[in-house]
């Protein structure tokens, strides 16, 4: 990249910074030269040169390996998503959350609405809201979606085949997709029409919290029964959300996280393989929801290697020619574990950071944290501050004037290097113990992250690591900001009388029936070869009326008993 004469007199200027380091620094002032690792591990340097990407190839913005961006024009073509993940209480009071965001600039791409909400717990576990595990939790840090009428009352306002649809459902996301479908049919709307995304991360439940979830067997066939689905009859839908945000959040470094979600994919494309499908026929359809924290560059870098890693796994292992999927659409939520309840005002300084890094790497969309929320959901105003805080970089900072506006920094590259071998690393010893499911089962992983968020946790009470405001420049007078929970009791109360209703406005014959066929078809579905068994009989049951926690609880009943892992 560089020529030798260029190379050479770069070598005397660095024989000069070193006197001078070792001379004036370290003699004179008698400076102590620490060693600086980012959040990966990677030990840095003072200083970097050509000579450290000496070996790298010229790239350029829409050309593989795509480490500069998915297209060679930008933020200049097209800006990035801004997205709101929200939801709480009822489904009428989350529709005007969403309308009030749309007011203050949350927007899809062009002209396409875009409805990204949150659901409940009980929504996630999939238990219906009069069931007695359900209580207390109904409507809290999500809307509560267990029945077509709760579909009804988001979406009934929408042109569906001009909405994106986006949920952020894990565990329950394929009978939420079957209602979706039915809705979408009962308003004379084919699912070839419909565009959106599902999660279909149900590992990520296992992983992250002590909820009950579906074995590992069960998980990896459900999550490729989506798929499959999704590529043959819906060709706009995100059929998986690869998310390394959870990971994140339980302090998996930069590396681990792009390594482990990497390795995930491959199982699931494996999958996808055995299941009938074509490469090139769904992996342009993985979508993300990546994690930003505050190792600013090391995340900028985490951003660029990982189109970069993607792009040359899916081309080089499991040959894939289309274009698109070789470019990772990649969606950043800024990390919420790096907020603090003390000073939370300094909390919009650490998203605003965060959000420059995110457009720095060249993000598709992004859901910016507001600063309350490490005390509840987010106020109006603060959700407002979130959009504000994109709004002023895309049009006051210049920033996005340019493609990769760090590309050729010697640092810079240097680390997307460096992380892209340490998340190779990762991918290494999670193939080497049998793949990323088998590392759900065998627990290696919880333990991976287990021993990450206990790390974290010690190198904040020793001081080592340094949290502003919360470990280090505390004030003693405490900082109020109004907790707004978007949550009351009688919530539970009318949506259970919902509930009610709606069982007793339905054909239960046909109800039975329906759940009986879903059984028959999870029975059936012993490997993933049979994939795309399922769906149809959701479908079924859901325009027979099923409520969500019914057609959960057919799939786990069968499959040798009990498909939950505790």
């Amino acid at each position: 990249m560089f020529s030798r004469k260029t190379l050479d007199k770069v070598n005397e200027m660095m024989k000069d910074w070193e006197k001078e380091v070792k001379e004036v620094y370290e003699k004179k002032l008698k400076f102590g030269s620490p060693q600086y690792n980012s959040e990966s591990g990677i030990p840095l340097k003072y200083v970097y040169t050509p000579e450290d990407i000496e070996g790298s190839e010229p790239e350029m913005p829409g050309a593989f390996p795509y480490s500069r961006g998915n297209r060679a024009l930008g933020y200049q073509y097209m800006p990035w998503m801004i997205q709101q993940l929200h939801g709480y209480g009822t489904g009428e009071e989350t529709k005007e959350r969403t309308k009030y965001l749309i007011r203050q600039g949350m927007k899809g791409y062009g002209k396409q609405a875009a409805v990204l909400f949150a659901v409940d717990t009980p929504t996630h576990c999939g238990f219906d809201p009069d069931d007695p595990r359900s209580r207390g939790m109904i409507g809290l840090g999500g809307v509560n979606i267990s029945t077509l009428g709760d579909i009804d009352v988001l979406l009934r306002d929408y042109d569906l085949p001009k909405t994106r649809v986006a949920d952020n459902i894990r565990f329950t996301c394929l009978p939420f997709l079957a209602m979706y479908v039915a809705y979408a049919e009962g308003r004379g709307h084919k699912p070839g029409e419909l565009a959106g995304q599902s999660q279909n991360g149900l590992g990520n439940r296992c992983l992250t919290t002590n909820l009950p979830s579906p074995v590992p067997d069960t998980q990896y066939k459900l999550e490729i029964e989506l798929i499959k689905y999704s590529c043959r009859n819906i060709k706009s839908w995100n059929h998986t959300n690869l998310c390394g945000y959870v990971l994140g959040e339980m302090n998996a470094t930069p590396a681990q996280e792009l390594g482990i979600v990497l390795s995930k994919a491959v199982d699931l494309v494996e999958g996808g393989i055995k299941a009938g499908l074509q490469p090139d026929e769904f992996v342009s359809r993985f979508s993300s929801q990546v994690h930003l924290g505050m190792d600013f560059f090391e995340e900028v870098a985490k951003l660029r290697a990982w189109r970069r890693l993607w792009a040359k796994i899916m081309k080089e292992r499991f040959g894939c020619k289309d274009p698109k999927s070789l470019q990772y659409r990649i969606h950043v939520h800024t990390a919420g574990s790096s907020l603090t309840s003390q000073q939370p005002l300094n909390n919009i300084a650490r998203s605003t950071l965060q959000v420059l890094a995110c457009v720095l790497g060249g993000v598709q969309s992004m859901h910016t944290n507001s600063y309350d929320e490490a005390i509840g959901l987010p106020s109006e105003e603060a959700v407002r501050t979130a959009i504000r805080i994109n709004q002023i970089v895309l049009n006051e900072t210049g920033v996005p004037h340019v493609t990769d506006p760090l590309g050729g920094s010697y640092y810079l590259e240097w680390l997307t290097d460096k992380v892209e071998e340490e998340a190779k690393k990762v991918m290494g010893e999670i193939e080497s113990k049998g793949g990323y499911f088998q590392c759900i089962k065998n627990e290696w992983l919880r333990q991976l992250l287990e021993k990450q968020s206990i790390k974290w946790r010690q190198e904040v009470d020793s001081g080592e690591r340094v949290v502003v405001g919360l470990n280090k420049f505390k004030t003693e007078e405490e900082e109020v900001v109004p907790a707004f929970t978007g949550y009351q009791p009688e919530i539970e109360t009318e949506v259970v009388k919902k509930m009610e209703k709606w069982r007793a406005n339905r054909d239960n014959t046909k109800v039975k029936d329906s759940l009986d066929r879903i059984k028959e078809a999870m029975a059936g579905y012993d490997t993933v070869e049979k994939a795309g068994i399922l769906m149809p009989k959701l479908i079924e049951a859901a325009k027979a009326k099923c409520t969500l926690g019914e057609m959960m609880e057919a799939i786990v009943e069968v499959s040798g008993g009990r498909i939950y892992s505790t």
